[in-house]
């Protein structure tokens, strides 16, 4: 009898339990954190041959959170048209670090993208990439190689 009454009373108990843990984190509030991003421009090609002598790029970075379907844009840079050439080869001439303030990491995305646009002589092309920062991570470094 007593190992019945032992087993109906761990049977309520925990699901009780478990319910009640799966409750408070619905409702419960979560603390806004500050994230980092660190991003560098580099060229990783040497454009010193004739063709790239008119050869230009503009870089922009763009920081979104994305919220119920909602997107926000928290931060966004053009970096100026600048001949292929005098992109740094190392990226410490171009390097920026950006906080972002007040980001729910569970109810939020942050994103960072980058769209370079080469121009040659009339002929534009535009790439595009990003990357999603993680949760629970509180920095994220991107490389931009031209």
């Amino acid at each position: 009898m007593k190992k019945i009454i032992l087993e109906i009373l761990l049977g309520l108990t925990l699901p009780a339990a478990i319910f009640h843990t799966q409750v408070a984190n619905v409702f419960s509030t979560e603390k806004a954190v500050n994230k980092e991003v660190s991003f560098s421009i580099t060229r990783d090609t040497n454009y010193n041959e004739k063709a790239y002598d008119m050869a230009r790029a503009t870089v922009r970075v763009v920081i979104f959170k994305v919220r119920d379907n909602k997107q926000t844009i928290l931060w966004n840079k053009v970096y100026g048209s600048m001949l292929l050439k005098d992109f740094p080869v190392n990226g410490k001439q171009m390097a920026e670090t950006v906080t972002v303030r007040n980001i729910s990491d569970r109810k939020e995305k942050l994103f960072v993208t980058y769209i370079v646009t080469y121009n040659t002589k009339g002929s534009v092309v535009e790439l595009q990439n990003g990357t999603t920062l993680a949760k629970g991570a509180k920095q994220d470094k991107l490389e931009i190689s031209l």
